[in-house]
C-alpha cells in the first residue's frame, strides 16, 4: 500500500508502469529457469516429463508475479529451451527425435505465455490499485486538515507541507486580488525551512508564468510547475511547485496528483472566501441592527427629558410668568435632573463601547471589597435616600486584584437599578462570600423581583426589565456590568430570591499569589 508522505511516483511499481523492466530483471528471469532446471534434473529419471513441464510452468508463474512482462516472456522461452536441452531425447542437445515433443513444447510455450500475461495483468491492476489508494490517502489527509483551517494563510501552509511530504518538492501559494495581481499567502521569512524541503521564497518564481496561468487557467511548466487555483468565475490563485531535481521531468501520475491537490486547495480557499463574506455580511447586519436599536432607544429615552427641559425653558422665557424663588428653584432642579439623566444615558453607551473595544487587561490593583462598596454607597447616597441599605460583609474577605473603577461601576449600576425598579422603603442588601477560587459579591432587594422570562436576557444590550416603563434608560446598565465582570475573568448572573425580590451575584477570581505578596495599601478611590 502507498503510504501518505511517500513520493507517489518513486516506487518500483510506478517505475515499471512508466517504462520497461530493468535489465536486472531479465537476469533474474534466467536465474528462475536455472533454478527450475536444477530442481527438475534429479527428478527426471523418477517422474514423467509432464511433471517436469508443470515445474517449469510454476517457475513462469513465479517470474510473472515478481518480474515484468518482458522477463516473463524470456522465462517462458528459456524454459522451453531448457526442457528441450536437458529432458527431451537426445539429452544435452536441441535435436528432437520424437516429433510429438514439438507439439508438447508448443503447448507449453502458449500456456506459459498466457499464464505470464494474466499474472502480469493482475499484478498491474494491484499496483494501480495501490497507487490509487495512496493517492486517496494523501488527498484525504490534506482535505481533513484543510477542512479545519479557517483562513487562506493556514490553508496555504497545509498545502505546502503536504506537497513537501508527498513530492519532496518546495511550494508556494499565490493569491490573486480583485485586479488579478498575485501575492504570496503567508510567505515564510528568508532562510526558513519547511521540514525536509527547502522553502520556496516569495521572489523565487517566475511572475510572468504565474500571471499567464491566471489569464489562461491552465497548468504551465517552466522553471517550476504552475497550477491554477480556480474560483467560482476566474482563477483566484496559483500554486507553484518546484521539484528538488529540476532535470527530472515530472511523471504523469505526479502531475495528476498535483492537479488534485490544487483542486482541493482551490475549494478550501473558495470556502474561506465565502465564510469571510458571510461573516462580513453578518457583522454589517449586526452593526446596522445595533445602530438602529441604539438610535431608537436614545430617541425614545431622550424625548422625555428634552420635553421637560423645553417646557421648563419656555416657562422661564415667558414675559408674564412670575418667577419667584420657589419656581426658579423647582425649574432649575428639573432642568438639572433631566440633563443628568441624558448625560447618564450617553455615559453608559460610551462606557460599554470602551469596555468592549478594550484589547488588553484592565488596569488592576489590590483593593478591599469594603472600600469598593463604601465608595459606591457614597456615590449613590442621594439615590438611595428613601431605601434601607444593609451591608453584610464578613471580616475574612481577602484583597481582590481588580480595576476599582469598573467594580464600582458595576455596583453603581446595580444600586441604580434597585432604586429605579423598587418602591420607597425597600431594603437593599449588599453581601459577600469567598471560597478557594472566587469571591461572590451580591446585591439583593426585597422588591417586586425580576420580570418573567430568562433573567440572563437582562444582560444583553438594550434589554430592559419592563419594556413599557417610565424609567429613563436604554437597557445598557446590566450589559456594562457583565462586560466589566468578564473583563476581570468573572461573571454576573441574575435571579429571583426565594424570599422575594431580585438578586444579582458577581463572581470575581481570587488570585492565588495573594499570600506570597507583602501587604500593600490599596490604591485610593477617586470620586
Amino acid at each position: 500500500m502507498q503510504q501518505p508522505g511517500a513520493p507517489i511516483a518513486s516506487s518500483p511499481q510506478t517505475q515499471r508502469l512508466a517504462g520497461g523492466a530493468p535489465w536486472l530483471d531479465y537476469l533474474r528471469g534466467l536465474a528462475v529457469t536455472g533454478a527450475c532446471t536444477v530442481v527438475a534434473f534429479p527428478l527426471y529419471p523418477k517422474v514423467d516429463s509432464v511433471n517436469i513441464i508443470m515445474l517449469y510452468l510454476l517457475g513462469t508463474t513465479f517470474g510473472a508475479l515478481r518480474l515484468g512482462r518482458g522477463p516473463s516472456v524470456l522465462i517462458s522461452v528459456a524454459n522451453i529451451l531448457a526442457f528441450d536441452f536437458f529432458f527431451v531425447p537426445p539429452q544435452f542437445s536441441f535435436d528432437v527425435e520424437d516429433t510429438q515433443y514439438f507439439f508438447t513444447m508448443g503447448v507449453m510455450l502458449i500456456v506459459a505465455l498466457v499464464i505470464a500475461n494474466l499474472v502480469v495483468n493482475i499484478r498491474r491492476q494491484r499496483e494501480l490499485a495501490d497507487i490509487r489508494e495512496g493517492r486517496t490517502a494523501v488527498l484525504y489527509a490534506m482535505s481533513r486538515e484543510l477542512a479545519v483551517a479557517r483562513d487562506s494563510q493556514t490553508m496555504a501552509a497545509v498545502a505546502v507541507r503536504h506537497v513537501c511530504a508527498v513530492f519532496h518538492s518546495s511550494a508556494l501559494v499565490l493569491i490573486a486580488d480583485d485586479r488579478g495581481l498575485l501575492s504570496p499567502a503567508g510567505a515564510p521569512p528568508a532562510g526558513a525551512t519547511s521540514g525536509p524541503c527547502p522553502v520556496l521564497l516569495a521572489n523565487d518564481y517566475d511572475p510572468d508564468l504565474a500571471q499567464a496561468v491566471v489569464a489562461r487557467g491552465e497548468r504551465l511548466i517552466g522553471d517550476a510547475i504552475y497550477l491554477p487555483l480556480h474560483g467560482s468565475r476566474r482563477v483566484k490563485g496559483v500554486m507553484v511547485v518546484r521539484p528538488q531535481s529540476a532535470a527530472q521531468a515530472p511523471a504523469a501520475d505526479q502531475l495528476n496528483l498535483l492537479d488534485a491537490f490544487a483542486v482541493q486547495l482551490a475549494h478550501s480557499l473558495r470556502r474561506a472566501r465565502l465564510a469571510d463574506a458571510a461573516e462580513s455580511a453578518r457583522i454589517a447586519a449586526e452593526r446596522a441592527s445595533l445602530r438602529n436599536t441604539l438610535l431608537a432607544s436614545i430617541s425614545h429615552d431622550l424625548r422625555t427629558p428634552l420635553s421637560a427641559i423645553a417646557g421648563a425653558g419656555s416657562l422661564i422665557a415667558q414675559p408674564g410668568y412670575a418667577l419667584n424663588n420657589d419656581r426658579r428653584t423647582t425649574l432649575g432642579h428639573l432642568i438639572e435632573r433631566k440633563a443628568r439623566d441624558m448625560s447618564q444615558l450617553l455615559s453608559n453607551i460610551l462606557e460599554l463601547m470602551q469596555i468592549e473595544s478594550s484589547n488588553g487587561a484592565p488596569r488592576t490593583d489590590w483593593h478591599a471589597i469594603e472600600d469598593l462598596v463604601a465608595h459606591s454607597l457614597r456615590a449613590n447616597e442621594a439615590r438611595l435616600a428613601q431605601r434601607r441599605v444593609a451591608v453584610e460583609l464578613p471580616a475574612n474577605l481577602p484583597l481582590v486584584l481588580v480595576d476599582a473603577s469598573l467594580i464600582v461601576q458595576i455596583l453603581n449600576n446595580l444600586l441604580e437599578n434597585a432604586s429605579k425598579y423598587t418602591p420607597p422603603g425597600t431594603t437593599i442588601t449588599i453581601s459577600a462570600a469567598v471560597n478557594e477560587e472566587h469571591v461572590l459579591l451580591a446585591v439583593a432587594d426585597d422588591g417586586p423581583g425580576l420580570p418573567p422570562g430568562d433573567p440572563q436576557r437582562l444582560f444583553e444590550k438594550f434589554q430592559r426589565g419592563r419594556a413599557e416603563s417610565t424609567v429613563v434608560g436604554v437597557g445598557l446598565g446590566l450589559a456594562i456590568c457583565r462586560a466589566a465582570a468578564r473583563l476581570h475573568g468573572g461573571d454576573i448572573r441574575a435571579m429571583n430570591a426565594p424570599e422575594g425580590g431580585a438578586r444579582f451575584e458577581i463572581t470575581l477570581p481570587v488570585e492565588t499569589q495573594l499570600d506570597a505578596l507583602p501587604p500593600a495599601e490599596p490604591e485610593p478611590l477617586r470620586n
